[in-house]
Parts: C-alpha cells; structure tokens; sequence
C-alpha cells in the first residue's frame, strides 16, 4: 500500500496531530509514522506484540472478512503517553490493515479534571484529618485541665443527664466517675424548692449557689457556674461547681459578729444614757426635793408651805417617772426578745430555705424567760445557717400556766452531741444559759439525720 507524501502531511505528524500505521494480512507492521504510531511495534514486528493489541488476532481475522472498522477508544499507551483515539480498518485492495492514531483531546480534559478533582478531594482529607488531630489534641488538653481540676465540671445534655463528669465531681459525689454517665442531674444534686435555673441558662451564662449533700452525707454549699454549649456542643450544658462552704460559713460568722457588736454597742450606749440621767435628772430632783422641805420647815407662811408641799409632791412623781425611765432604758428591747421577729429575720436571708413557724396563743413570756428564748432561738438559728446546710427548719413555740417551750428542728447535716466540733461552743453556750436561768434543754441529733432542740422553762412562782 502506498504511504501518504511525507511533504503533504510530515508537519502534521511532527507535530502529534495524528499517526499511522501499517500491518500486512499476517499482522506484520510494515511502516510505521509519527510520534502518536510509536505504541505499535517496529517494521517487521508483530503487530499484537503491542500491550494494547494483545490477544486480539481473533478481531483482526473478523475486521478482514466482514470488513468495517474496529475502534479503540481513549486509550493510554504507557504512564507518560497522551490518552489517544485508535481507528483500524481494512483494505482489500492492499491486503493491509490501516491503522490511524488520533489524539483523545476530550478524554485527556477529563483526566485533568477527575486529577483535579483527586486534589481537592485530597486536600479536603488533609485538611478534614488536621482538624480532627487538632480536635483531639484540644479534647485531650480539655480533659486534662478537667481532671486535675479542684472544681466539679458537669457535662449534661437538655434531659438533664450526665453525660461527663470529672474526678472532682466522682469524688465528691462518691460514685466511680464512669457510673455518673447517664444520671440525672437532680438525682446527685437534689434541688428542693430552688431547681436548676436551665431554661436562664440557655440563653445567657448563669451563676447561682445550691446546698448539697458530700459521699459521707456532709452539708456543703457550691456555688454553680452553668453555661450552654450551643448547637455546635451537642445543645449539652456545662457547669462548674466551687465549694464555697467555708466562704459561706465566714460570711454567715461576720454577720453574727457585726450583729452581736450592733447589740453591745446599742446595750452600752443605752447604759451610759441610762447612767448620764441618773448623774443628772435624778440628783438634780433629788436636790430640789431637800431644799423644798428645808424651805417648808423654815417658812411660817401657810400658803407658801402649802405651795411647797404641792412642789414636793410633784418632785417625788418626777423622781418616780425618770427612774422608771432609767430601769427601762437598762432592760433589753422588747423587740430584741420578739422570737417571731428573730425568726422572720432570719427567713428573710433564707430564699432557698423552707421555714415553718408553729407560735401556738397563751400567756405572755415572762420577761427572763423571753431573754433565754431569744438568746437560745438567734443561736440555733445561726448554727442551722452556718453548719446545717438545711433545706427545711421548723420554729415552734408554746406556752401555758405550766410553762414554756421552745422546738427548733432542721433537716441538715447533724451533728454527734456528745462529740461538738472543735471550736463550736454554740451548743455548749445555750446549755449554760439554760442552767442558769433553770430551765432544760435537750438536743437530739446524728450525723445525715438533721437536729432537733428542745427548751422548756417553768413558769415563775
């Protein structure tokens, strides 16, 4: 078969636009041109020793007797060749196989765009995998902080259970830190009365202080900090608890100081106006009274002894009236000795905290035991503030011809009573006002189980 003239179409095959090739009826090449032809073997080769002709003798002998066209579309001849388009046919005029070799221009842009589309797909996977380390690495600094936190730290979703809780948390609660997971929040930190502001917390960071119970049955008092992680966290919550017990207790003890020192403070000036009346009004009466009667003995006028007698009489009422305002100055306030004003006022700093008050009608107290009831009342009531951690506290007062009795009973924390705590002297101190005034106090109490005091006095003879 004639070749085309090299001068006619040598520019073309210089430069890859196309390539050609012959093969005899037996499969031998017989030329071979341009750069794109160069997959087929050399003249005088075997044509199918070519990688992409292999086995397909069977397809030639076809392609020669039924005539037509055989293609091979798209095909790569090595790693670094162009992706080309192969059409070979038959010609019975000279008993050869023609073959054309044509660049896949359509299939070389898909392959750029399926290796560009390789790139993105591996850079995404890179970037996605350093995000994911640097998750991890966050997650485990996150966590260390957490653990080796003094603080509780409480992950917990919108139904209110545990979903993480640090060491803090299982020590203080007395569980094993991986058994908190799916606990409710109010189960390990009941809040009776004063619940969980969650709803606040889902909208702006919330801070508020709870009593709870320590794994050995301690009152204590933390104070929460509760923030809501978002869409982004899960919608879980987070909250960070401080045990803000002591700060309370020497909060609760400053006020009892400052409180005491007011009381004194008004006791003393009251004495020295007491004192101040009696240096001065009282003598000064007292003076006029002598000379008044001086005067009448030495005076032989009726009338004038008779005005000074009217004079004596009334300077012995005024004497009467400023000693009685004197005694009066020195007792103690009657507000000061009002057990439902002492109860309300403690009521009033207690918003998380049940009071029951039980003041059954009788007689009035007497004025030494009102004193006792208000001393042993403001002391109990103190120590339930300071040390009970109590959610509940009932008053209850009663009194009839036999006598008074005083009850102050709390659900808190409790105490041994034949064991006080180093440096309380509260329970101490209300039994020797009760010795001295005669009357009995009885104290029940056990650790976890709360307490109960009990004052009776006798009504005076």
């Amino acid at each position: 078969m004639p070749l085309p003239d090299q001068g006619i179409f040598g520019e073309a095959l210089d430069r890859g636009q196309f390539g050609l090739a012959v093969f005899d009826e037996n499969l031998i090449v017989t030329s071979r041109l341009g750069a794109l032809s160069e997959w087929a073997p050399p003249a005088g080769a075997p044509a199918c020793e070519a990688p992409i002709l292999t086995h397909m003798e069977a397809n030639f002998v076809e392609l020669r007797e039924n005539g037509g066209e055989m293609v091979l579309p798209s095909v790569r001849w090595s790693a670094e060749g162009p992706r080309v388009t192969i059409s070979i046919s038959w010609n019975p005029q000279s008993r050869a196989f023609i073959v054309v070799t044509a660049p896949d221009h359509a299939g070389e842009q898909i392959d750029r765009l399926m290796a560009s589309d390789r790139r993105e797909k591996q850079i995404l996977r890179q970037q996605a995998d350093a995000a994911a380390a640097r998750l991890r690495v966050a997650d485990a600094l996150y966590r260390d902080i957490v653990e080796t936190a003094d603080n509780l730290v409480l992950r917990f979703g919108p139904d209110r259970r545990i979903v993480f809780a640090n060491r803090a948390a299982a020590l203080f609660l007395g569980h094993p830190q991986d058994g908190l997971a799916g606990m409710t929040l109010d189960a390990l930190f009941p809040a009776d009365g004063a619940p969980w502001p969650l709803e606040r917390a889902a909208e702006e960071r919330t801070s508020f202080e709870l009593s709870a119970r320590d794994a050995k049955g301690r009152a204590a008092w933390l104070a929460w900090d509760v923030n809501f992680l978002g869409p982004e966290g899960g919608g879980e919550f987070q909250a960070v608890g401080r045990d803000v017990t002591l700060e309370r207790q020497l909060r609760i003890a400053r006020e009892k100081a400052q409180e005491e020192a007011r009381a004194a403070a008004v006791a003393r000036e009251r004495l020295r106006i007491a004192h101040d009346l009696h240096d001065t009004l009282v003598r000064s009466i007292v003076t006029m009274i002598a000379e008044a009667r001086l005067i009448a003995k030495q005076t032989s006028d009726p009338e004038a002894r008779a005005a000074l007698a009217e004079l004596d009489a009334q300077a012995r009422q005024g004497l009467w009236e400023a000693r009685e305002a004197i005694a009066q100055t020195r007792a103690a306030r009657r507000e000061d000795m009002d057990l439902r004003a002492i109860a309300m006022e403690f009521r009033s700093r207690w918003s998380d905290v049940e009071m029951t008050l039980d003041f059954a009608a009788g007689a009035p107290l007497a004025s030494e035991t009102a004193t006792l009831f208000a001393a042993v009342l403001r002391e109990a009531l103190h120590n339930v503030e300071l040390h009970a951690g109590a959610r509940r506290v009932r008053v209850a007062l009663a009194c009839d011809e036999t006598g008074a009795r005083l009850e102050v009973e709390d659900d808190g924390a409790g105490f041994d009573p034949q064991a006080p705590a180093q440096g309380h002297f509260g329970v101490a101190g209300m039994r020797e006002r009760a010795a001295l005034a005669g009357a009995k106090l009885e104290v029940e109490s056990a650790p976890g189980r709360g307490t109960r005091i009990r004052l009776a006095a006798a009504s005076p003879s």
